[in-house]
């Protein structure tokens, strides 16, 4: 099954297996752009190489009369992606961010209150888009350590000690186990999809 274009609202995925294939698709919107007087903003659009060729060197996509340049990186629905793998950075720095808002204005409040906050709010920044990513171990290591940074901050824990105890305590999962929760919830919710293509694309891998 080959799908070549994935739209979300006006956020667009074009996908090709070659180089000539892909050309062909922006001179196509280039056509359909022409006849409808609609114009695309070249500035927020890139290309990206994923697989063992991502570092080869290649010609700029042209759209419009206008160069479109190939990166190492790009953004899609807030998903941060490189050309092997996810990067998760600007998700740690902005869920960190999120938490230091909650500890910065909640001073007045019990620890097990900001917990909710912390889960409500921060956590979720973290997860974003987890049940579809294939995260490395190393990776959900990293998130893991982010989540228990703030449990150790806020039951005032030194970096040091370990806070399995207070999560099997407070009947919470670490993050390795809400990631599986989550794909779980979200591999029943596409398996029971009325969504052909998404249900077909499931039941192969």
């Amino acid at each position: 099954m080959f799908v070549g274009c994935i739209l979300y609202a006006d956020d667009i995925i074009l996908l090709s297996p070659s180089v000539t294939g892909l050309q062909q698709m922006p001179d196509k919107c280039s056509e359909v752009a022409t006849s409808i007087s609609m114009a695309f903003n070249v500035n927020k659009l890139h290309c990206i190489v994923v697989g063992k060729f991502y570092n080869c060197v290649i010609a700029p996509m042209m759209l419009c009369g206008n160069y479109v340049q190939w990166c190492n990186s790009i953004k899609y629905l807030g998903v941060h992606l490189e050309s092997m793998r996810f990067d998760i950075g600007p998700c740690k720095r902005t869920f960190y961010s999120a938490c230091n808002s909650i500890f910065t204005y909640g001073t007045a409040v019990d620890e097990l209150s900001l917990l909710t906050l912390q889960e409500s709010c921060s956590l979720p920044v973290l997860m974003y888009a987890a049940p579809a990513l294939s995260f490395r171990s190393r990776q959900i290591d990293e998130m893991n350590v982010c989540w228990n940074n703030v449990i150790r901050r806020l039951f005032k824990y030194n970096k040091w000690e370990s806070v399995k105890a207070v999560l099997l305590g407070l009947g919470r999962l670490n993050i390795r186990h809400l990631l599986m929760l989550r794909k779980i919830n979200f591999y029943r919710r596409a398996f029971m999809s009325d969504n052909n293509v998404l249900h077909t694309v499931l039941c192969h891998f």
